[in-house]
């Protein structure tokens, strides 16, 4: 700010303050140049924007929860972990005016994740930072102290320019068009997203005996790699009779998708729906780096996924239903495995599917904001099978740093498994804080499942990196008894 325009602002603020006051005058000179310390005080403590042109909102939100786990054999509570249903962010956002039809702008969101999360905590770990779930290695948690390098990622980091009558693109890290997850007009995804593995995709399953597996939850569940976020090009139509049309392209051409999404309002009940389809022939890198290698020069990965969703509510009654299907198919039997969509294990990789629906009421009894009751049922089938059988070893050798030499020692074998099924139901509820911008919830969900295969030895594993494993399963394959899983998540999500 020039001089001038504080001598102007604090003449100004002299005038009104000194309106009516016979000893203004008695203030002397000192007063003025008091004002100007104190305004040139705050100008260098306020955050800044790096220009005028371009507003800047920062926002986010702060989401933890306690999580209250029984596994069959054993229960435990965590406290304060990050709920992975929403994570904890923040969000930078700008805008510009162009011209009247014309605006630019951007989106830098980063995920906190520093400490333990719902969906990387296990019953042999509270922090989530051992290797089955971490990128820090065997040898890290955060019992230890100044561990900082797991603090966040860039969920989206992008820039976009819009026209009001041809629509929006998008190029930065950002959300990728395809296949579309429930739509929550109940306002109940906080604490039941549609994504199975969100709480508990890092617990491992127990036997009837007590016995660990080498096999998680989220092995057996959609991967919540739906609408995944990478680098790309995205298109957003303008919204037409409610109608809004979505297309993106990323990696090198090899991850593309399309989605359609409508929302509107007849009579008092509110609609909103939508459709996705996308498609990965992305190779996965290796960890060496080898021309040579067949991951560069064999054949692509080809699967293609689709999903739809829809929720109705009746706003007079706040009564709500809401669900989605979603398919991915993975190329069996010329499946090659690249991380998408849990794109695991060999070339016979089944396809999968997933469903859910929730049923509830919303209302404002309390004139805080809206109370929502609701109950759910879903299954996910053949997340982890394949038609040959895949093996779940008690005993694997991490080779990809840093996991160099880690291991699941001790666990019991599942080998050949051909059909897993997930069953899951819940209930639970919410309550909307307007006046804080915050939501409280407590929801309980059952998780069961059914796994065909051939349940084997526990392999030893040696002292050398890395470890001689040894599978041995023999017999016909039949159902391996395991127990159900328990989850009461209890938390609230608050947004500033």
């Amino acid at each position: 700010m020039k001089a001038s325009s504080r001598f102007a602002i604090a003449a100004a603020l002299g005038l009104i303050v000194g309106v009516g006051s016979a000893n203004a005058a008695d203030l002397g000179g000192n007063c003025c140049a008091d004002l100007e310390e104190r305004i040139a005080e705050l100008e260098a403590t306020t955050a800044r924007k790096g220009n005028r042109k371009m507003s800047l909102t920062i926002t986010g939100q702060v989401h933890r929860t306690v999580l209250w786990w029984d596994d069959g054999h054993s229960s435990r509570t965590y406290y304060g972990l990050d709920n992975t249903n929403s994570s904890s962010r923040f969000i930078m956002l700008g805008s510009a005016k162009v011209n009247p039809k014309v605006s630019m702008g951007f989106e830098i969101m980063i995920e906190i994740e520093a400490g333990g999360t719902s969906s990387k905590v296990n019953q042999l770990d509270e922090d989530g930072k051992i290797a089955h779930s971490s990128p820090l290695g065997n040898n890290v948690s955060f019992n230890q102290s100044n561990v900082d390098s797991y603090f966040g990622d860039a969920r989206r980091v992008a820039w976009w320019i819009e026209h009001a009558d041809v629509g929006r693109m998008t190029v930065g890290r950002f959300d990728s068009a395809g296949v579309v997850n429930t739509i929550d007009l109940g306002g109940i995804g906080v604490v039941a997203s549609s994504s199975f593995a969100l709480v508990n995709g890092s617990f491992f399953l127990r036997g009837s005996n007590g016995q660990f597996f080498n096999m998680t939850w989220a092995n057996l569940v959609d991967p919540a790699a739906s609408q995944g976020r990478v680098e790309l090009v995205r298109y957003d139509s303008p919204n037409w009779q409610g109608f809004i049309y979505s297309a993106s392209i990323a990696e090198a051409g090899d991850y593309w998708g399309h989605m359609l999404r409508y929302a509107n309002e007849f009579n008092g009940v509110r609609v909103a729906a939508g459709i996705g389809y996308e498609k990965s022939t992305d190779r996965a890198t290796p960890v060496t780096v080898d021309p040579t290698n067949t991951s560069f020069i064999g054949p692509r990965p080809n699967i293609t996924a689709w999903g739809g969703a829809l929720s109705l509510m009746h706003v007079p009654s706040g009564l709500f239903i809401q669900g989605h299907y979603q398919t991915a198919d993975f190329n069996d039997p010329g499946h090659v495995a690249n991380g998408y969509w849990g794109s695991t294990g060999g070339a016979t990789k089944k396809d999968a599917d997933q469903w859910l629906i929730q049923a509830g009421i919303a209302k404002n009894w309390f004139g805080i904001g809206n109370t929502a009751l609701y109950g759910e049922y879903g299954r996910a089938n053949d997340w982890g099978a394949e038609t040959n059988g895949r093996n779940f070893a008690g005993a694997t050798a991490c080779t990809s740093p840093p996991f160099t030499g880690l291991c699941a020692n001790n666990f019991s074998t599942i080998a050949g498994v051909v059909d897993t099924e997930v069953t899951v139901w819940g209930v639970g509820l919410s309550q909307n804080v307007d006046a804080a911008a915050a939501t409280l919830y407590l929801g309980y969900r059952n998780f069961s499942a059914e796994v065909v295969g051939r349940e084997g030895t526990t392999a030893t594993n040696a002292t050398v990196v890395p470890p001689t494993v040894t599978v041995t399963a023999t017999g016909t394959h039949r159902s391996i008894p395991v127990e159900d899983f328990h989850a009461v998540i209890g938390g609230a999500i608050v947004r500033f």
